[in-house]
């Protein structure tokens, strides 16, 4: 068996993410600004510039702009920044319609990035700097249309503030059943040469010394490998909050011999056989794959009885076949399709939209079966 490596976070490897979260900071300082800019220019045509209090509408003017530019980083200066122009709508008319559109900017930011007391609180100012919309001539104002605007832009925040909580959950969650898996996969096999070895050792310690000495070196070296796969799991878990590990190479379609020689070490020859013509997978399809072999591997060893059994690894246009058969006594009652092993792998195959077959042969033996498209997408 071979080391186990960190894989990029589901987060990181989302290409559908926004494209400014791909952005440097300072690349998004400039973004905003260049919008910054564009805006308060728009606003200051089209609404300001003809004011009669030139100084207060160009002051107001600014403050919108630079709420534009504070929201990612600073949401609560932000709306401090957008609010004041509203509030001096009773100077100048125009100043609540020129901060509308950056005050819902900010209240949106605020409901996903601020604890929500305080998110509430600056949402009652928001709709109290509305009254200020009838002061002017003591009319109707805006107070409806503003105050209906500020609330669905803090609702459409504060919702997606919890979508994307539920999806850092979801992530974790996804994540902590792949380690699952990856920590089964790794203990159960080689728990089963272990056990295997160890029980061999023990018939034949006084009669055949020297095959009783190989067997302890078959669970030395297995116990080795485990050690090390689990200390790169650990190496994993480490590094999400230290600096990344230096991790060895998942294992993959390369890594097969190897696993051969370790089950063919616990009292199993396997006949390894590779058909078509091999091509470069996908490495979530590679490490898949071995997995697959490895817990067909593993079931021969703790249920089969037998002492040899068939590994076909095909590479097909489409897709990757395997197949691991053996003559043995195949599986107890209850065992098909119940173990930890066979969920971990029917998740792997349905992740990547492929098929599983796993059930006793006609009279003897047992088949391990999967195919997995070469094109496929994880779901």
């Amino acid at each position: 068996m071979t080391g186990w490596a960190r894989t990029p976070s589901v987060l990181a490897m989302d290409n559908r993410a926004p494209l400014v979260t791909r952005l440097r900071p300072g690349q998004v300082l400039a973004v905003g600004i260049g919008l910054a800019a564009a805006y308060g220019g728009a606003a200051w045509v089209l609404f300001t510039h003809k004011s009669p209090q030139p100084v207060v509408s160009a002051l107001g003017t600014l403050l919108t702009a630079v709420a534009i530019v504070l929201a990612r980083r600073h949401t609560v200066w932000a709306f401090a920044s957008a609010w004041v122009p509203l509030a001096l709508m009773p100077v100048d008319s125009s100043l609540g319609f020129v901060a509308v559109l950056p005050l819902c900017y900010a209240l949106f930011r605020v409901a996903g990035g601020c604890g929500r007391r305080t998110a509430l609180i600056l949402l009652a100012v928001a709709e109290a700097g509305a009254l200020a919309t009838v002061l002017p001539d003591g009319g109707a104002g805006a107070v409806v249309p503003f105050g209906m605007m500020f609330a669905a832009a803090w609702v459409t925040g504060y919702v997606a503030a919890q979508q994307r909580g539920h999806n850092r959950e979801l992530v974790l969650q996804q994540e902590r059943m792949r380690i699952a898996r990856e920590l089964h996969d790794i203990v159960a096999h080689s728990m089963s040469v272990i056990t295997v070895q160890a029980g061999y050792g023990y018939l034949v310690i006084d009669e055949r010394p020297d095959e009783a000495r190989a067997s302890l070196a078959a669970i030395e070296s297995a116990g080795r490998q485990t050690l090390a796969e689990l200390r790169q799991v650990l190496g994993v878990l480490r590094s999400a909050q230290d600096q990344p590990a230096a991790l060895d190479p998942m294992p993959g379609l390369g890594q097969l011999e190897q696993l051969v020689e370790d089950t063919g070490r616990a009292g199993v020859k396997v006949r390894l056989t590779v058909t078509g013509r091999p091509v470069d997978v996908p490495a979530g399809i590679g490490l898949s794959a071995y997995r697959i072999v490895q817990e067909g591997l593993t079931n021969v060893v703790k249920h089969a009885a037998t002492s040899g059994a068939d590994a076909l690894v095909e590479y097909r246009p489409t897709e990757l076949a395997i197949r691991i058969t053996d003559d043995g006594a195949g599986c107890p009652d209850g065992v098909v399709g119940t173990g930890h092993g066979l969920i971990g792998i029917r998740e792997r195959v349905a992740l990547y939209g492929g098929s599983l077959r796993a059930g006793p042969l006609p009279g003897r033996g047992f088949e391990l079966s999967a195919r997995l498209p070469l094109n496929g997408r994880p779901a």
